[in-house]
């Protein structure tokens, strides 16, 4: 039997990203220089703490130095307003009939949502 291949897709790479930018930087997501102030301080801090960004996590690779923070907070603000949209119009289909399956699904997005 043939098995159909999917390419990998880089959508769940970039979601990850977005979730892990909001939660370091948190509200400063609305406004460029505070978010790349607040990742600066992060990674400043990880390395204050001898810690190795990629050790703690392996995006943290590509967010710290090199001015990287500037480039990753750029248009930060409009991939969490998406996100946010995105989630708002799943879940308000979810809440006319829920269940417990929705419940656990939409845990993670509650969360960041809270961040």
């Amino acid at each position: 039997r043939a098995v159909k291949r999917q390419a990998p897709s880089t959508s769940g790479t970039d979601e990850e990203e977005v979730h892990l930018l909001a939660l370091i930087v948190k509200s400063s997501h609305n406004d460029d220089t505070e978010c790349k102030k607040k990742l600066e301080e992060y990674c400043k801090t990880l390395t204050d703490a001898k810690l190795k960004p990629e050790n703690v996590h392996n995006k943290l690779k590509d967010f710290c130095g090199n001015g990287n923070e500037e480039k990753k907070c750029k248009g930060l603000k409009d991939k969490v307003k998406a996100k946010c949209a995105e989630f708002k119009g799943k879940l308000g289909k979810n809440l006319a009939s829920p269940s417990d399956k929705d419940c656990k699904e939409n845990e993670r997005q509650c969360l960041f949502l809270e961040g």
